[in-house]
């Protein structure tokens, strides 16, 4: 998301006239006309969904819009519908990280070259003639910080073989990328931007190196502890790695539509290139079992969770931790001080996963496609002033 994409929807929320919600069922209706107003009449988005959750404020509002392909022709899409979760992902992989380490069988500080091997690594942390791969540490993965450039997006203006695999995406769409694949592209196509623990650097490869670092561990491919637990002991019976493993539940749904700019990737093999790093399919109902279970500390312990949260400048007004980010609208922009923070991720096609605490409310939706983030944030904004109306007639 780009700062003035940022900049400009801040102005557009403000203004935006509110009108005050006077009660529950004109908050679910407002929810829905923002959410419809977000994706109605938008290039390149085919369908979307929405869910908004809050034990606290009594709420359950789960929408839908546009269609999807069954097989054989479009069909009306419904709230439950499936979809490519893009980087929300991370936040599992993260989890899985640090059951790890509350078990006791990984630290924030073991060197990742004593797991995945000196071989392994070879030129993928060299920065400025010398190499530092015997430095990374696991937390400096999950925090971005290990210096690594980042396979899916990052390019190098100094580097002229330098390339991204989200340009390879619809170049050769029948390509199937396996883990091993992404880190080779790296190393061959892309440098390291800088010295472990020194600058944050959001990279997709360094958490393909986490989903390695797992299997490693576990001698267990990725999918299956995913399965083994997450999805399973939560019920999550709709979610799986796309391309890579199938749902708990036989009885699924279609996939939602994605774009890439204005290309229609759904059925692309080469979107096999998210992995640990973003690669799920879910939906929203699953993803708000996720997230209940993350913050309420069923997933890992409370303490835990809260080191999951940290300050590196991501975006204007997004900070990035271990695995999650934190929203401040006020940091966007001074005019929007006091909105309530939120804490989740964000995925590239325009997906959202993200808990207001102050409102114990789950904001959780996909738009599928990569011209419309700045929208999905900005739609968030405006269910957070209709949150706060609720919250007020609660008190």
């Amino acid at each position: 998301m780009k700062l003035t994409q940022i900049l400009n929807f801040s102005l557009a929320c403000l203004l935006t006239f509110h009108c005050q919600i006077t009660d529950k069922k004109e908050a679910e209706s407002e929810i829905e006309k923002k959410f419809l107003s977000a994706v109605t009449n938008q290039d390149n988005i085919k369908n979307a969904s929405l869910l908004v959750h809050s034990d606290k404020l009594q709420l359950h509002v789960s929408r839908s819009f546009g269609t999807v392909f069954d097989g054989k022709t479009e069909i009306p899409a419904v709230p439950i519908q499936p979809f490519h979760t893009a980087s929300i992902g991370k936040m599992f992989t993260s989890v899985l990280i640090l059951k790890e380490i509350e078990k006791g069988k990984l630290s924030f500080d073991t060197k990742i070259i004593n797991i995945l091997g000196q071989e392994f690594l070879k030129g993928l942390f060299v920065f400025e003639g010398t190499d530092h791969a015997d430095k990374v540490t696991i937390k400096q993965l999950l925090n971005h910080t290990s210096g690594m450039a980042d396979y899916f997006e990052s390019t190098d203006e100094t580097n002229k073989n330098a390339k991204a695999v989200i340009g390879e995406i619809s170049k050769n769409p029948n390509q199937f990328w396996k883990p091993n694949d992404l880190v080779e592209f790296t190393r061959k196509y892309q440098k390291a931007i800088g010295k472990p623990g020194e600058t944050f650097a959001y990279s997709d490869t360094g958490y393909v190196l986490l989903g390695l670092i797992l299997e490693k561990l576990n001698k267990q491919t990725l999918e299956d502890q995913l399965k083994v637990k997450i999805f399973a002991p939560l019920q999550m019976n709709s979610t799986y790695m796309h391309l890579r493993s199938q749902p708990i539940s036989e009885n699924q749904l279609p996939l939602s539509h994605m774009f890439l700019g204005e290309q229609d990737v759904t059925n692309f093999k080469s979107i096999s290139a998210d992995w640990a790093g973003g690669g799920l399919v879910s939906t929203t109902e699953d993803l708000l079992k996720f997230q209940k279970a993350l913050v309420s500390g069923r997933l890992i312990s409370s303490k835990m969770y809260e080191e999951m949260k940290g300050t590196y400048p991501f975006h204007d007004g997004i900070f990035y931790g271990l695995g999650l980010m934190t929203v401040d609208y006020g940091e966007m922009l001074f005019l929007m001080k006091g909105t309530p923070l939120l804490y989740g991720h964000s995925g590239l096609l325009s997906t959202l996963c993200f808990y207001a605490p102050e409102y114990d409310t789950h904001i959780i939706a996909n738009f599928g496609s990569t011209d419309h983030i700045d929208d999905a944030f900005e739609m968030m904004f405006h269910l957070m002033r209709i949150l706060k109306d609720v919250n007020t007639l609660k008190q």
